[in-house]
């Protein structure tokens, strides 16, 4: 299994035929994202809304809704890994083990080394000191 981090699902999502062509080279069935990296999409889309609402972004309200909204269902067509027990268990060992990574990324790759998945991203600095995760590196 290989899921999706935050920084290749956006650019997929945005469009960027380079990430949806390799994305495609992966069989269906062995492509997912994990419910953290969902989270980092959708408070994103979320900040955006409240910016145009407050007339503090380039975008307008109309605009920032109607992303939101493809966003949503575009997101609806991925197979979604949860935070599970395990991964509670295993984010907390490696926060113990003070592994210099944010707790977000320390949850998606807690994901995926519980689940056995591969982890595509471009975060090379942050993921490669992460213990156990396989990872590849899409630039």
């Amino acid at each position: 299994m290989k899921a999706l981090d935050t920084d290749v699902l956006s650019e997929i999502l945005a469009g960027a035929r380079e990430y949806i062509a390799r994305a495609a080279a992966i069989p269906s069935d062995e492509l997912c994202t994990t419910v953290v990296t969902e989270e980092e999409i959708l408070r994103g889309l979320l900040d955006e809304v409240r910016k145009a609402e407050a007339g503090q972004s380039r975008r307008t309200l109309d605009v920032a809704y109607e992303r939101l909204r493809q966003t949503v269902e575009a997101l609806g067509q991925w197979t979604v890994l949860s935070y599970s027990p395990s991964a509670e268990a295993q984010f907390r060992g490696w926060r113990a083990a003070k592994v210099p990574v944010k707790p977000h990324d320390l949850r998606i790759a807690a994901i995926c080394v519980t689940r056995g998945a591969t982890l595509i991203t471009r975060n090379r600095r942050d993921f490669e000191q992460v213990p156990g995760l396989q990872t590849e590196f899409w630039t």
